[in-house]
């Protein structure tokens, strides 16, 4: 587990950005980034779709 670990990862996806913290990034991953219009209040992270954040807020 990381700091900013998944508050629930059962119920999600591996693609939460706060479990892809400090992997290496891919062409396909930074699409993720692009546009963003959701905040992770877990982490931190700005993202364009929902889905990919454990605790979304609208941007």
């Amino acid at each position: 587990m990381t700091e900013f670990s998944c508050d629930n990862p059962e119920e999600h996806c591996d693609l939460h950005v706060c479990q892809l913290q400090g992997k290496e990034r891919n062409p396909e991953l930074e699409k993720m980034f692009e546009n963003p219009r959701y905040a992770c209040t877990n982490c931190g992270a700005k993202v364009h779709d929902a889905a990919n954040v454990c605790q979304p807020k609208e941007l």
